[in-house]
């Protein structure tokens, strides 16, 4: 099992994610998908290929390499490729596919987690059932206005061989980055 690194989240999914698991995380590019990202690839010592923003500390600046680059420097424990819209949008959906599927597959085969980001209404709903069809995990993160108060929700929405909850877990996002909350809005 790889740690989500995100408080409370482990115990939600069963303890972590399955080692040699795709795991997409699906949002805005507000509702903390990069936190969401981070907090993986630091909690599990991996790597963070950036290839579509300002690289912060930690991250490895990946735009432009080849497909083949990009697997190349995918390596150790866990990896997450900020973002899998870039990769659909430049160079196709089957470029997107060859990247979760052919030329990941021997990092995870050895067990590597690949976590990538994909960003809500970028995508025609196709593109977007081809990647989670790939998937073994898919993790959408929501934030809605609701008079003052933003709601933000996290919901598994898929889990390769686990039952998956039949709710929304409420999450804060922190100076740290997202941790699970204890208590949910009430209507």
């Amino acid at each position: 099992m790889k740690a989500s690194g995100v408080p409370g989240l482990d115990p939600v999914i069963g303890g972590g994610y399955l080692a040699g698991s795709r795991i997409i995380m699906v949002g805005s590019p507000l509702s903390g998908l990069d936190a969401l990202a981070a907090q993986f690839a630091t909690a599990n010592a991996g790597i963070y290929l950036m290839l579509d923003e300002e690289v912060r500390d930690g991250m490895i600046p990946a735009a432009g390499l080849s497909i083949e680059d990009l697997a190349h420097d995918i390596r150790g424990d866990a990896a997450v490729i900020d973002s899998l819209s870039t990769i659909i949008l430049d160079r196709g959906i089957a470029q997107a596919l060859r990247l979760l599927t052919i030329a990941t597959a021997a990092f995870r085969n050895d067990g590597g987690c690949l976590l990538c980001t994909l960003y809500e209404d970028l995508h025609t709903p196709y593109e977007e059932a081809l990647i989670f069809r790939q998937a073994d995990i898919v993790i959408r993160l929501t934030a809605d206005l609701h008079q003052s108060q933003i709601e933000r929700r996290l919901q598994i929405m898929k889990y390769r061989g686990m039952r998956i909850p039949d709710r929304t877990v409420p999450f804060v996002i922190t100076g740290e980055g997202i941790e699970l909350s204890t208590t949910s809005r009430v209507v």
